[in-house]
């Protein structure tokens, strides 16, 4: 194999497509019906494109969530169908509204065993059952072309620190401040609130920060009196620093990001859901990025080929150029979730105040019932940005009700 520095352009986007192509057809061997995941972004779509290759009426299923701009993410329905139409394979529409998250999320969470807060575990659930109610019980997914190849906004702002990273610790300081005062009901204003949210921390410790959806001091303004004191010391980002701490010191900042997410964010929560929500109902979900071979050549691919400027996933994007339609290769990042943050705003919030009622939080004692209430409140006039970690504290205190309180097991069965 090439060594980092000696592959060309050309070399690199070769290999890439080979080895990609190769990987998707290992994973059509199978002795029951294989079908596929289709978002419309660049990661399903190319392992669409290349599984046609063995099985030219590939039956694709994609989800309608219904976005409607509010959570900064375009619609993924038109480039599912747009891809779809280009590839020539049949496309299954799973529609998903609020009061079915709302209704099936404690299910969820008793067959994730632990309280993972994402609404996309849901949307797999959704295709997975349609999927084995058509008979088909391996499922081909995209998981792992951005962990791989550099696809999260994270990424690109990670990039982006160029522009400032250098300047002095009080500067940095006053720009956190400033940003900090920005309204999160835009994306715009919101995601660049998030990217100077950390601006003040050094290193590794700024990198991690990358990965919170809410600030430390905010996070332990939450907790009792009781939990504090029961974690002392303990912080959630320890084994992320300790895990950087491996790493070679000279291992540019990219890569040490690309590293923490395959070894937390890929392994501890995409794979985990993505395996237990569909093994709930019977179907087998096969990873083609993550194909060992695959895995091996994007390590030693140097990170101007996984993010180029603003564009990320650069080198895939360009080996799938001759099969994929421009306007679905390079369009807009979007994720496999939900419009969650308009539900809990609006649609879904009497339920959340009903799972997170002052005397529910009180009896349960892990949390401070006034202070999430007031975290409620900010998340819903927009003054700050908290409904990943709403999510977050239902699904603890619905997890603890089941597997604490041994509540029986849901009557919404999945």
């Amino acid at each position: 194999m090439h060594s980092q520095n000696s592959l060309t352009s050309a070399q690199a986007i070769t290999g890439t497509e080979l080895h990609l192509r190769q990987a998707v057809h290992r994973q059509m061997v199978s002795d029951v019906p294989v079908g596929a995941f289709l978002s419309g972004g660049v990661d399903s779509s190319s392992v669409v494109a290349f599984a046609r290759e063995i099985t030219p009426n590939l039956q694709c299923f994609t989800i309608d969530v219904r976005q409607d701009g509010f959570e900064g993410f375009s619609d993924d329905l038109p480039y599912a169908r747009h891809v779809a139409k280009h590839l020539d394979v049949p496309l299954e529409v799973v529609p998903v509204d609020a009061a079915q998250m709302a209704l099936e999320l404690e299910s969820m969470v008793w067959h994730l065993d632990e309280p993972l807060a994402d609404p996309a575990s849901l949307n797999l659930l959704h295709i997975s059952r349609l999927a084995r109610e058509l008979g088909f019980k391996v499922l081909l997914s995209g998981v792992g072309g951005d962990d791989l190849f550099s696809g999260y906004r994270r990424h690109l702002a990670l990039v982006n620190e160029q522009w400032w990273r250098w300047l002095p610790r009080p500067v940095r300081l006053h720009l956190r401040a400033l940003t900090g005062h920005l309204s999160t009901s835009h994306p715009f204003t919101r995601r660049l609130r998030k990217a100077f949210s950390g601006a003040h921390l050094e290193g590794d410790s700024r990198l991690v920060h990358y990965f919170r959806w809410i600030d430390r001091s905010d996070l332990e303004s939450l907790y009792s009196p009781t939990f504090r004191a029961a974690l002392g010391h303990a912080r959630a980002e320890n084994p992320m620093l300790e895990f950087l701490d491996s790493l070679h010191i000279n291992t540019p900042s990219l890569e040490r990001m690309l590293a923490l997410d395959q070894r937390f964010f890929l392994s501890d929560h995409n794979l985990t859901y993505t395996d237990k929500m569909s093994m709930a109902v019977g179907v087998e979900v096969r990873v083609p990025f993550l194909d060992h071979d695959l895995v091996e050549f994007a390590s030693q691919l140097p990170p101007h080929f996984k993010q180029r400027g603003r564009q990320g996933k650069w080198i895939l994007k360009k080996a799938m150029e001759p099969y994929l339609p421009m306007d679905v290769i390079y369009r807009p990042k979007s994720g496999f979730g939900a419009p969650l943050r308009r539900w809990l705003q609006f649609d879904l919030r009497n339920w959340l105040l009903d799972i997170l009622s002052i005397d529910r939080l009180r009896r349960r004692g892990l949390f401070d019932p006034e202070a999430v209430h007031r975290l409620i409140s900010a998340n819903s006039e927009g003054r700050i940005d908290a409904s990943y970690t709403l999510l977050s504290l239902v699904c603890i205190e619905i997890w603890c009700t089941y597997f604490l309180d041994r509540k029986p097991q849901p009557s919404c069965k999945i």
